[in-house]
């Protein structure tokens, strides 16, 4: 393709084929609008790899994964990755008034906070948070904080984890913020560690990838921030994405997005919470909707018979002579074990653990049921739920990699990285090529800053996942392929 056709606008042919292949790939819709910019970067990116023309890119673009490196040619284009510190005056005087001193009481006791950037382009959104947090926390140095990035632009998350910026990045802010959280290096400002180090980056592609997740750490989060990026995305995919991050959602979390982008008719399962101008939506209260099944507390024993109302007994004909009755059979050990699993297949967990509470005798056998309905109650951010069917699991069979696994990534979900680490070492003795594991210790090693160690177990799981098929699903990761888990592992171990 010659510099000449560089100018050319697509015909309407080849933006409908365009624009529902970047629709089905990344969930970004583009009007007519901007089908002149389109024209001119997918024209670019031909150029630059030798295609003929575009039907060339496009049966090329069509053949490849997502989180190949044309299709990163083609998204850090496509994305705009304009943004800057404290955007959206009004949205962070909510939460710095409301919504974050809301969570903050709430989370207290357990001195614990989560917290979601989806879409942070090049990082000043979570950088802000952490800034903002410090100034809510007085002692935040004593508090578990995790705050998510995550982008499919793999450009935009090099530079947000390099966290270097210019001074055109913090046009909303005063001189304060850069002297307090910035060093200053001639015309730029690099964000100092202490406010940093409660900020991780992660590659994800919100159309595709599986969310919640205990694998993406993308569960039980206190506040999600998907802002500007709805307006790229049809309703009905905006639809799905909300109703994703309302299962990523603690109870009584919140989430937030652009102005621009809130729906006036809300979104199921969240209420809408009005500060000023500004709308909030946060997951409604047990009261506000019906009641969830609970597992604590749990009884098994049947219902007490209603108490009848006393009349005098009336004179009763001779019954015959009784006939004996034989006795009722009790269901064995396996026949409660395919009840409970099939409890477990309809999602009427309190049901199956009934069942799995009745057969303990049974060890080994009940395992993985127990892990099953602890990776369930997991994903859906019910930790406390999941941990307590996960040390079922580990009593039933403590030499079980998997368990392990699940109980370092519910501990990890809960701050406790130590107790986290102990269980992936676990896991890794009983199976040194569990993949799985070996990704979440690069990850949990690279959140410490251990880097030497990230890489160890990084490039080990990238080892074991570039020997599978690139589209084949991983054992006990949340339905993650391996080229994925590659992908997902690279942008981690990019810096380290």
């Amino acid at each position: 393709m010659n510099r000449s056709s560089a100018g050319v606008a697509l015909s309407q042919g080849e933006f409908v084929l365009f624009h529902d292949l970047v629709l089905a790939r990344t969930g970004m819709h583009f009007s007519s609008r901007r089908q002149g910019e389109m024209a001119r970067h997918l024209r670019l990116v031909a150029e630059e790899e030798g295609f003929e023309n575009l039907l060339q890119l496009y049966q090329r673009l069509a053949e490849s994964r997502t989180d190949s490196p044309l299709w990163d040619r083609v998204i850090s284009g496509l994305t705009v990755g304009e943004t800057y510190f404290m955007r959206d005056s009004a949205q962070f005087a909510a939460l710095r008034q409301h919504i974050l001193p809301e969570i903050i009481r709430r989370r207290q006791k357990e001195r614990r906070l989560r917290i979601w950037s989806a879409g942070c382009a090049s990082g000043e959104e979570p950088y802000s948070l952490a800034m903002l947090l410090s100034e809510l926390i007085p002692d935040w140095e004593l508090w578990s904080v995790l705050i998510l990035g995550t982008d499919i632009n793999k450009q935009s998350l090099a530079r947000a984890r390099q966290g270097t910026y210019k001074k055109w990045s913090f046009r909303q802010c005063g001189p304060e913020v850069t002297r307090r959280y910035f060093n200053s290096q001639g015309q730029l400002f690099q964000i100092k560690p202490e406010a940093a180090r409660r900020v991780s980056f992660a590659y994800l592609n919100l159309a595709e990838d599986t969310y919640p997740s205990l694998m993406t750490n993308t569960c039980a989060m206190d506040l999600i921030l998907c802002r500007n990026v709805a307006i790229y995305l049809p309703e009905e995919q905006v639809r799905k994405m909300v109703k994703r991050f309302t299962g990523c959602l603690a109870q009584d979390g919140w989430l937030l997005v652009a102005a621009t982008e809130t729906d006036p008719r809300g979104f199921p399962g969240l209420a809408t919470r009005a500060f000023d101008s500004v709308t909030a939506y946060q997951l409604q209260a047990p009261g506000d909707k019906a009641p969830a099944e609970t597992a604590l507390p749990v009884s098994c024993e049947p219902p007490a018979a209603a108490v009848a109302v006393y009349q005098a007994p009336r004179p009763l004909p001779a019954a015959p002579p009784a006939r004996p009755q034989p006795k009722p059979t009790l269901p064995t050990g396996p026949e409660l074990l395919a009840q409970a699993r099939r409890m477990l297949e309809r999602d009427q967990l309190q049901s199956a653990r009934c069942l799995l509470e009745q057969v303990r005798r049974h060890g080994a056998s009940t395992a993985n049921l127990w892990l099953k309905g602890a990776r369930r109650l997991a994903n859906q951010g019910r930790l406390s739920e999941a941990r307590h069917w996960c040390d079922q699991a580990l009593q039933a069979d403590p030499l079980l990699p998997e368990a392990h696994h699940c109980r370092a990534l519910i501990a990890l979900e809960e701050g406790e990285a130590e107790l986290a680490g102990d269980h992936l070492r676990k896991a890794l003795y009983l199976e040194p090529n569990h993949l799985a594991a070996h990704f979440s210790l690069a990850t949990l090693y690279r959140r410490l800053g251990q880097n030497q160690k990230a890489l160890l177990h990084g490039r080990q799981a990238i080892r074991l996942a570039s020997s599978l098929p690139a589209d084949q699903k991983v054992p006990e990761a949340d339905g993650l392929s391996a080229g994925r888990i590659v992908t997902m592992l690279q942008v981690l171990l990019e810096a380290a």
